[in-house]
């Protein structure tokens, strides 16, 4: 079996939570730190062409409407990897991370990546914010790093060990036996996205003064902002909220929509409240 010495994480973080949890990982496996691969931004998507050079791969991804982002698996299907191993980390905002560890871990291994290990984490919510609610505020906190570091620790034992062929081609087997990916409905996906938009988006605010000094735009995944014109393509956001979270001015804000009525807002609030734990799949 090939010694393993490099790590490298892989991610899409808009507000950078993600970035934060799997970067803590990757850390704390005591192997030598290569370059990350960001795939926030639409150039950085563009240009990736698959190849990875650290040894064990560290793979985060926020969820989005119960998936990793749909803007993450092009990207994703041009990983060649080569009988190395890989990890994956869904990163959701305090509710669920549904089918994301799944799909993460089923497009892994047809890319030719053994997967060891796998772990859900909760961070503050893309929407939280005061004139909403706040859902998860200052996560992932103190207790969620140290959780991920320890699990960083234990992704390098367990790979280091010398895995026989066959304790290889069970790796989670006992977590993921149902191919929940193929079970979903046709079109699930796409009614999420619908959903979202429904009940959030972004706007311009008309009490504060746009200085067009491009933050807002420079970090936006999908090119959705056109700051000359004050304009947001409601098609193309993702609702990440890093727009919001990037303006100096407080001219973006979060905005609730017809469908976010008092009643679905009162049982968000009671499902959002309990604190939601990292899982930890080893």
């Amino acid at each position: 079996m090939t010694e393993v010495k490099t790590v490298q994480s892989l991610y899409f973080s808009p507000t950078g939570t993600t970035k934060k949890i799997v970067s803590t990982i990757a850390a704390n496996t005591g192997l030598r730190l290569i370059p990350p691969v960001e795939l926030t931004l639409h150039h950085q998507r563009d240009s990736f062409n698959g190849k990875i050079q650290g040894d064990l791969l560290i793979v985060g991804a926020p969820v989005y409407h119960g998936s990793p982002p749909l803007l993450m698996l092009e990207p994703l299907n041009r990983l060649e990897g080569e009988g190395k191993w890989a990890v994956p980390v869904a990163v959701y905002g305090n509710r669920s991370p549904e089918t994301c560890v799944e799909e993460l871990t089923k497009i892994l291994r047809s890319k030719g990546f053994k997967v060891p290990a796998a772990a859900s984490f909760s961070a503050e919510h893309s929407v939280s914010s005061p004139s909403i609610f706040l859902i998860a505020p200052g996560r992932p906190d103190q207790s969620d790093l140290e959780i991920a570091a320890k699990f960083g620790a234990q992704i390098s034992e367990k790979v280091s060990y010398g895995l026989s062929e066959i304790q290889m081609s069970n790796l989670l087997y006992n977590y993921f036996t149902k191919e929940m990916v193929d079970s979903l409905p046709e079109g699930y996906h796409k009614k999420a996205v619908d959903r979202a938009r429904d009940l959030v988006g972004v706007e311009f605010s008309k009490n504060a003064e746009c200085t067009h000094c491009l933050s807002c735009e420079n970090v936006c995944p999908t090119d959705a902002i056109k700051i000359e014109l004050e304009e947001i393509n409601d098609e193309l956001c993702i609702r990440c909220m890093a727009c919001t979270r990037a303006c100096p001015e407080g001219v973006l804000n979060i905005r609730l929509r017809p469908a976010a009525t008092p009643e679905y807002l009162k049982r968000m609030r009671e499902i959002f409240s309990t604190r939601k734990e990292p899982k930890i799949f080893i």
